[in-house]
């Protein structure tokens, strides 16, 4: 079973060998973030991703205009779930953004992380990984950005990092957290 281990680096990168022993292969080919639930990439690493990778704004959009009727409270039925994009990457390796659908809003001035959401969206994410390893053979390996939902979505990194733990701690998916460094 695997250990999640944190590393430093770029996760939008996608990081392949560990930035502190360039022989050490890590190989991440799925990365994740938290979403709002109102089709707004607009801060954050999800503005990152969305500028480097569109794929991930267009699952978002895509995801947005299945809905029936447009009210506040339609905001919510994503909540606990994710959208994904396939994205091409250097070398010509294939790699997955999941925008995990963790607070129906955004904004600084209250926690906006559904913690609730939040485990739910990392299940149903690790089980699709699961799936995919699977049927396909090849390993999955995801990176998470260290402090995932806990700035501009007012998480406690301390409770998010349990729930990680929880999901993928000793699970078949190798799991890193990657801390950002320019």
């Amino acid at each position: 079973m695997n250990e999640i281990e944190t590393i430093t680096g770029n996760l939008l990168d996608f990081p392949q060998h560990s930035p502190s022993d360039p022989d050490r292969y890590i190989g991440i080919n799925n990365i994740a973030h938290s979403c709002n639930c109102q089709n707004v990439m607009g801060g954050g690493i999800a503005k990152q991703i969305k500028s480097r990778y569109p794929q991930a704004y267009e699952a978002d959009t895509e995801v947005h205009m299945r809905k029936e009727y447009d009210t506040p409270e339609e905001y919510t039925r994503l909540l606990g779930q994710y959208s994904k994009a396939e994205v091409g990457l250097e070398g010509g390796r294939q790699g997955s953004i999941y925008n995990l659908y963790t607070q129906s809003a955004y904004g600084t001035h209250e926690r906006q992380v559904n913690y609730e959401y939040f485990w739910k969206a990392l299940k149903e994410m690790q089980e699709d990984l699961l799936f995919i390893q699977h049927e396909t053979g090849q390993r999955q390996i995801l990176g998470l950005p260290h402090g995932i939902s806990c700035g501009l979505a007012g998480g406690n990194w301390k409770i998010i990092k349990e729930m990680i733990d929880d999901i993928f701690q000793n699970c078949l998916l190798k799991t890193y957290i990657v801390k950002f460094v320019i």
